[in-house]
């Protein structure tokens, strides 16, 4: 996504009087040529002067915000506005403030007000779409984007790009398509476009479209690795395991609305279903509760009473961020799964692993290093989608694993299979994707 646009328009207003012109041109020489200490003594020496000078409050403004002192910068784009309420460029750089900052309503209403003030500013409008869209305001965003391009033809790229997004983000496929493949006629090598052109491709099962687009990717050595994984998965190769920078690259993308997206629009419940098994162990408690690939914490919520102490690791560190505001585990660790269980010297009562061997094919390491990780009797519980036979990667870029695969594992690393069930992992395209829920126990 395009970030917000810092604008340095000097204001119009003139100071009143003409003996401080030039102790105003000298400050602002200083201010230019990067001298913070000399321009600040110079625009305080003009407000002492002429406190109720907008302009000054407005330069004085700019360079503490260039300085990276934000609070400083919003007070005194605030004394402009309310000196010079018609101020367009302090309205505006307040957006950008409160934008950074994550107070996006504050931005909106900023916007709003410098869009106001100067309606044929095509970078008011721009950023304010970034804005309408963090707040989940689709149609207003559109909007916006739609002045900009009026406003300026020259940026029809940036604003189509931004529109397809935008699209994407509320799940119009075909109109994200639309706008995508518009940029990319005009920038062939535009790597974001045919990113998402890849990844839409891929979802709505244009299978030749995706694979030429993972093939100029893979030549512009963009996501390269991505790319190379699903190209794998539609021309029916089946590395071991998906790439780890891929794995931490799609999570952290999704980690914000992650709960969300996956419980209530993917009806994802594997981790409840899989609590669901343990009823006939008599309501155990476990001592030590390795979750493995924990992700946002949701194994987390479904198991924290059955357990005294709970580790999670995963790779994604924007996951990881999340996982550890719900307060649920004693430690988080960015780590792979094998990485982590090699380095342990710890044992475990219950090993958890929901829908995180999806991102694996060949599991014969994880099952060897969970056994010795394994306190007598612990419990092992996972999910896998479903394949025939053996492993392979699925056209979608999932791993699936036949019940004959994982029991023949389950014997060869010392596990007993104490339970399998057949459950309903996930939606896709409105259809249930078929998988088994396993219960091991350590022989």
């Amino acid at each position: 996504m395009t970030t917000a646009r810092w604008q340095e328009s000097s204001l119009t207003i003139l100071p009143q009087y003409n003996n401080t012109m030039n102790l105003l041109e000298q400050t602002r020489q200083f201010h230019q040529d990067g001298h913070f200490e000399q321009a600040l003594a110079g625009y305080k020496a003009l407000l002492d002067h002429e406190p109720e000078n907008p302009h000054f409050c407005y330069l004085l403004a700019l360079l503490y915000f260039e300085q990276g002192q934000v609070e400083e910068a919003s007070h005194w784009f605030t004394c402009t506005i309310t000196l010079a309420p018609e101020a367009a460029p302090a309205h505006y750089n307040l957006g950008v403030i409160f934008f950074e900052q994550g107070d996006y309503t504050k931005a909106a209403l900023a916007y709003e007000e410098a869009a106001k003030h100067c309606p044929d500013d095509a970078d008011i409008f721009f950023n304010q779409a970034l804005t309408w869209k963090k707040l989940g305001q689709f149609d207003k965003a559109f909007n916006c984007y739609q002045k900009v391009l009026d406003l300026s033809p020259d940026d029809a790229e940036d604003v189509l790009y931004n529109i397809g997004v935008l699209c994407k983000d509320i799940h119009h496929h075909a109109d994200s398509i639309w706008f995508f493949e518009k940029v990319v006629e005009n920038n062939p090598d535009h790597a974001q476009a045919l990113n998402n052109l890849g990844y839409l491709y891929h979802l709505e099962r244009h299978v030749d479209k995706a694979i030429t687009t993972y093939k100029k990717l893979i030549a512009l050595d963009h996501n390269a690795t991505m790319a190379t994984h699903m190209l794998a998965a539609l021309t029916g190769k089946t590395p071991d395991r998906a790439p780890d920078t891929y794995i931490r690259k799609v999570f952290d993308s999704f980690s914000e609305h992650y709960d969300e997206s996956l419980v209530e629009k993917l009806g994802y419940t594997t981790p409840t279903q899989l609590r669901e098994m343990l009823p006939s162990m008599e309501n155990r408690r476990f001592a030590t509760t390795l979750d493995m690939g924990c992700g946002t914490g949701l194994s987390g919520e479904a198991f924290q009473d059955l357990t005294e102490k709970m580790i999670g690791i995963d790779l994604s560190p924007k996951m990881l961020e999340v996982a550890g505001k719900k307060g649920l585990y004693n430690s988080l660790h960015e780590t792979d799964i094998c990485s982590f269980l090699r380095e342990s010297k710890e044992s475990f009562d219950l090993f958890l692993a929901a829908d995180v061997f999806i991102y694996l094919g060949e599991l014969r390491d994880i099952f060897t290093l969970v056994k010795k990780r394994a306190a007598p009797g612990s419990i092992f519980l996972f999910s896998t989608e479903l394949t025939p036979q053996g492993f392979c990667l699925k056209t979608m870029g999932r791993y699936g694993h036949a019940e004959a695969y994982i029991r023949a594992l389950a014997k060869e690393c010392g596990f007993i299979v104490l339970a399998v069930q057949v459950a309903k992992i996930r939606k896709e395209k409105d259809e249930w994707i078929p998988g088994n829920l396993y219960m091991l126990t350590a022989d």
